[in-house]
């Protein structure tokens, strides 16, 4: 990657802004739906947002910094446990334990980033699911301050006491801000050095720039915005367990990723709301929903693997190639 492929790269992604002719529509689409559909719908609306802001923070890994984890979820819970133990142990008011979540998930992913950064490919991303391992077994364990294996349930009202509607909106209002955010960050100089790192770090280093170092901001960014997601779905469920930090909830992100779309902004979102589509209805028809699953992803590996975001711009594409 020479000095000039990265101008080329950096004038595609200062031209591409936000596209408000489609985003204002689909915020408005969901906020209609939310207050005329009924409750469990809104529930459902809520953990789908929720889902998709956690796959858009593991898809700036993966898409952009090409950075393979196995271990995001421990962001996750992190997110969950450091809102619930701030306001269960600390005595935190929870509106303000709002910001302990995510920062507490910030931290971790410091912590963990700083040792998985030294490694590339597949050792990073062992690397990551040993530092997930260590977050679960804390929190599966330590019976005194985390609860164990049940948990912690029954400390704040769920939703802030709020209906179901009046939450999802809330949870709509911040995952779009931390979305713009994401963006941002996506097509910021950072987002520019992010690429260059994922793509070819060793050219990256030589033009000077710090592979280390970019990494490591794009893994804390990273797990900020999954404690976000783990911190909503807390308030949601009123509880935090110790399989937010599990392998199942990692295996989730990963596959609504590759569903919607790698190298792709969009991808996250797409994949969390197929995935948890899927996971909602198709369960219903079919017991062993993961059947179904495993041959959409297969169907994808092998016919499409730019997922849904790759078929949509072709689809585009195609529309507006007919006259």
């Amino acid at each position: 990657m020479t000095a000039q492929d990265l101008k080329t790269l950096w004038a595609r992604v200062a031209r591409a802004t936000v596209s408000w002719q489609f985003v204002v529509p689909a915020l408005a689409a969901v906020l209609a739906i939310n207050w005329m559909a009924s409750t469990s719908t809104s529930t459902m609306m809520t953990e789908i947002m929720i889902m998709a802001l956690f796959a858009s923070s593991l898809n700036l890994l993966m898409s952009f910094g090409h950075m393979v984890s196995f271990g995001h979820a421990a962001y996750f819970g992190l997110g969950a446990y450091g809102f619930t133990l701030a306001v269960v142990r600390g005595g935190v008011p929870p509106e303000l334990a709002l910001a302990i979540g995510p920062l507490a998930a910030a931290l971790g992913g410091l912590v963990f980033g700083a040792l998985c950064v030294r490694l590339t490919q597949i050792y990073f991303a062992m690397l990551t699911l040993a530092c997930a391992q260590i977050t679960y077994t804390v929190l599966f364990q330590w019976y005194d301050f985390t609860g164990g294996d049940t948990g912690i349930t029954g400390f704040m009202i769920p939703r802030f006491g709020l209906s179901e509607k009046g939450y999802a909106t809330a949870v709509l209002a911040v995952v779009t801000l931390c979305l713009l955010a994401l963006w941002g960050i996506v097509k910021s100089p950072l987002g520019l050095s992010i690429r260059a790192v994922g793509q070819d770090r060793y050219r990256a280093e030589a033009l000077g720039l710090g592979a280390r170092r970019v990494q490591l901001v794009a893994f804390v960014i990273a797990a900020f915005f999954a404690g976000v997601a783990g911190t909503l779905y807390s308030v949601l469920h009123g509880a935090a367990f110790p399989d937010y930090a599990g392998l199942g909830i990692t295996l989730d992100g990963l596959i609504m990723v590759v569903i919607g779309g790698l190298n792709s902004f969009a991808g996250g979102i797409w994949g969390g709301i197929i995935y948890e589509l899927l996971a909602t209805f198709v369960s219903k028809v079919i017991h062993e929903w993961e059947l179904v699953l495993g041959l959409i992803l297969l169907a994808i590996c092998l016919v499409a693997p730019a997922g849904f975001a790759g078929v949509s711009a072709r689809l585009r594409a195609m529309l507006g190639g007919i006259r």
